[in-house]
């Protein structure tokens, strides 16, 4: 069964139990237009695009500028999916090592229409659109994730983070 709007979308991730997750990103159809008219932009970093959130998931849209970077963080014990709508996204995965550095374990380039899964038990991660064009891609968090750690590559430390959002629940 396709998924063609995203009112479907948030439906059935509305009613489905975590482990379907995948199964119902895959079965995206949604057109990138409806997620262009969402979709915020700012020059200077990403931005997150709360598309629906209740006490069990958060659903948002990213939107990437060429260059744009997450710094690297953790997931605050929350399971992550990501689908990526649009463009080509690098993710670093890290393991700290015994001074609490995070460590490169994993880099793999993330592609059109490709799920990704990432939690703190695989590890640290980071998010880079390295094309010199716009990325957009589609996260489901179970469940929502209020604050989060990330390494502060200046201090050479972990700082916590409360997250925010560019825009709005829609749903």
């Amino acid at each position: 069964m396709s998924i063609n709007t995203i009112s479907e979308l948030v439906k059935e991730i509305s009613s489905s139990k975590k482990e379907e997750i995948k199964n119902i990103i895959n079965n995206l159809a949604i057109p990138i237009s409806e997620f262009e008219k969402i979709g915020t932009w700012d020059e200077n970093h990403y931005t997150r695009n709360c598309i629906a959130r209740t006490k069990n998931y958060e659903l948002l849209l990213l939107c990437w500028q060429a260059g744009h970077e997450t710094p690297i963080h953790c997931h605050n014990d929350q399971d992550c999916w990501v689908y990526l709508l649009e463009g080509a996204i690098t993710e670093n995965q890290y393991k700290n090592n015994e001074a609490e550095i995070p460590v490169l374990t994993v880099s793999k380039l993330m592609t059109e229409k490709g799920t990704y899964f990432i939690n703190d038990d695989i590890g640290l991660h980071s998010l880079h659109n390295s094309k010199n064009k716009r990325a957009m891609s589609l996260h489901v968090y179970v469940n929502p994730i209020e604050e989060c750690s990330y390494f502060s590559k200046k201090l050479k430390e972990y700082k916590t983070k409360n997250l925010s959002y560019d825009s709005p629940a829609i749903f």
